[in-house]
């Protein structure tokens, strides 16, 4: 008789190793240029059971992608909570949440790399929007998270408000995502380094 709890939990493990290792790889390498069979291989798995788990490497791809950035925004939420970030003004909010792209950059070059491939694949492969449901929720929570920090600042004046919440919220995440993700490939200073300006 079959034990279903200890199959979901190995079911569960192999998941959690394909996903892992595929993100290792594909953020030491280019995207496109790693493949399905790489990856079983790097897993120690066949293919056939690759494919079990995921339809393609686009979906797979997007898996990894939403699972790097739920993860993130779980460290995220710890140290707001931590900090206690709801008696934060608006602009110390706005603040930390800025200072979350430094420590991205230093603690998470390869989120940042893989992220910046990742943007360039999806892309190419054509990923539909449906595809990209799961990828979006896990990036749509820290827009969320911003909206509360807007919404703070309509009462307190500590940010300006006159500018609209997308824009604003756009610009800022693009101009942070840009920068660090430039220092991670070391494209702003090199990488040989010794002292990480």
């Amino acid at each position: 008789m079959r034990n279903t709890e200890k199959d979901a939990t190995e079911m569960f493990a192999k998941r959690e190793l394909m996903l892992e290792t595929g993100f290792r790889i594909f953020s030491e390498n280019v995207i496109e240029a790693v493949s399905m069979n790489d990856v079983a291989r790097a897993c120690n798995i066949g293919i056939a059971t690759l494919y079990r788990y995921f339809a393609n490497k686009l979906d797979f791809v997007i898996a990894i992608a939403t699972r790097q950035w739920e993860d993130y925004y779980v460290e995220v939420e710890k140290e707001y909570l931590e900090r206690n970030g709801e008696s934060m003004t608006a602009s110390e909010e706005f603040e930390f949440y800025l200072d979350a792209y430094i420590t991205l950059y230093r603690k998470h070059k390869d989120i940042l790399r893989f992220n910046r491939n990742f943007d360039t694949y999806v892309r190419h492969e054509g990923a539909t929007s449906e595809q990209m449901k799961p990828y979006n929720e896990a990036v749509n929570v820290f827009a969320r998270k911003f909206h509360t920090v807007y919404a703070k600042a309509e009462h307190d004046g500590t940010l300006r408000t006159d500018i609209p919440e997308e824009r604003l919220f756009v610009s800022a995440m693009y101009t942070m995502l840009s920068v660090s993700a430039k220092y991670a490939e070391g494209l702003i200073y090199p990488d040989s380094s010794e002292h990480d300006m």
